[in-house]
């Protein structure tokens, strides 16, 4: 969906719930459930174009296979914020790369400081103990109707704090999805969260951070989780008061290197932190353990400005440079307190995946979005789906 989105920049065209659709081909019969996914919907609101993708409000679709036949469904999200500004018959929120309409609003700015951003949920899904999310890293859980995909609303699963990330890790072996939040302020942190087999969600710990920054993804084995923080610093009050999207207020200071913080699950509260060089990464694929070390796919960026350029300008039809994230193996050496990175592909890509059963552990195949040729890096979003024996 997102794909499409940008190259069209249209509204979600209708939405509707489920109903059969057309079949080119033959669905084999044994290909039996529900595929979930969501992306930006809404391009604009009351005719304000919203200034990047990532800011589009949340739409979910879903194809459902049974007995060789398709169903498939399309909701709009009805987040919190868009009810509002519904409500209010106006843009209200400014949000990643959109700027808050009109003059500072001391009470918008306090209810950022108390809540984030607006939330549009468009960003990723989570299925947990028969329910159904719609992720934001800016906001809580939207909870959706897995029958109908109407929304119901957001919802704190009794622990968890706002932020929420879009991108949660289960780990296959022990039924385990843990997620994080970062906090921007007072205090500035990583929040880890636990869902567990059992139906209930816990908060495992929260890591201090220097100062405001932005993590997108993170690793997670059996016995850890991994965090890259890039040295990415945000410039809150300009946000605050603003003068500006939270894209905008982002500075890359290389010369600070990336933070690697890995927190044990045995001791949370005494994470293993260092620094290697910079480097920026928005998707991991899988982490698992071996041989004292914690082997990490992720793309790995050189910088986030050339990715940060790259994704604003797609949306413009007119990308600065070229698409530069490439698909590595990061190895990291708790006792000397390293990290190793061995590219696997040299064209540029994202959206790395493995299957579900191999979370959290040794894995033969991961599949990853790529671009097909160089020049399609320079215009477009990847276009290729490649299967990747390690």
């Amino acid at each position: 969906m997102a794909a499409s989105y940008v190259r069209s920049m249209t509204d979600l065209p209708r939405e509707y719930g489920f109903e059969p659709l057309r079949v080119e081909g033959r669905v084999p019969e044994a290909l039996a459930g529900t595929i979930v996914r969501n992306g930006p919907g809404l391009r604009s609101v009351f005719g304000r174009p919203y200034a990047h993708w990532f800011d589009g409000d949340g739409a979910v679709v879903a194809a459902r296979f049974a007995g060789g036949q398709v169903h498939g469904a399309a909701r709009l999200v009805e987040s919190r914020g868009l009810v509002e500004e519904r409500g209010r018959g106006r843009a209200y929120f400014g949000s990643f790369g959109t700027t808050a309409p009109g003059p500072w609003n001391p009470w918008r700015t306090f209810r950022f400081l108390r809540e984030g951003g607006k939330n549009p949920a468009n960003t990723s899904v989570l299925a947990w103990q028969r329910r159904l999310f719609a992720l934001c890293e800016v906001g809580l859980p939207t909870e959706l109707d897995p029958d109908t995909l109407t929304t119901l609303g957001e919802v704190d699963l009794g622990a968890v704090f706002r932020p929420f990330s879009a991108h949660p890790h289960r780990v296959d072996e022990t039924g385990q999805v843990f997620n994080f939040g970062v906090r921007l302020g007072r205090p500035n942190a990583i929040d880890l969260f636990l869902l567990r087999p059992d139906g209930t969600a816990g908060k495992v710990t929260q890591v201090p951070l220097s100062g405001p920054t932005m993590i997108h993804d993170f690793a997670v084995t059996p016995r850890y989780a991994v965090f890259f923080c890039a040295p990415l610093a945000i410039d809150l009050l300009r946000v605050l008061l603003g003068r500006c999207a939270y894209s905008e207020a982002m500075t890359w200071r290389p010369e600070l290197g990336t933070e690697v913080i890995v927190v044990p699950f045995d001791a949370p509260a005494s994470p293993i932190r260092f620094t290697t060089d910079a480097f920026w990464a928005w998707h991991v694929a899988n982490a698992f353990e071996q041989g004292g070390e914690i082997v990490i796919d992720v793309v790995r960026h050189d910088d986030y400005p050339a990715s940060a350029a790259w994704l604003a300008g797609v949306i413009h039809g007119a990308p600065v440079g070229e698409d530069r994230g490439r698909l590595h193996r990061l190895r990291v050496d708790l006792r000397r307190r390293r990290l190793v990175a061995e590219p696997l592909r040299d064209r540029a890509g994202e959206f790395p995946r493995v299957a579900p059963a191999d979370e959290g552990r040794p894995f033969e195949v991961l599949y990853y979005c790529e671009h097909s040729s160089r020049e399609r890096a320079r215009s477009s979003p990847p276009d290729a789906l490649v299967r990747i024996e390690l």
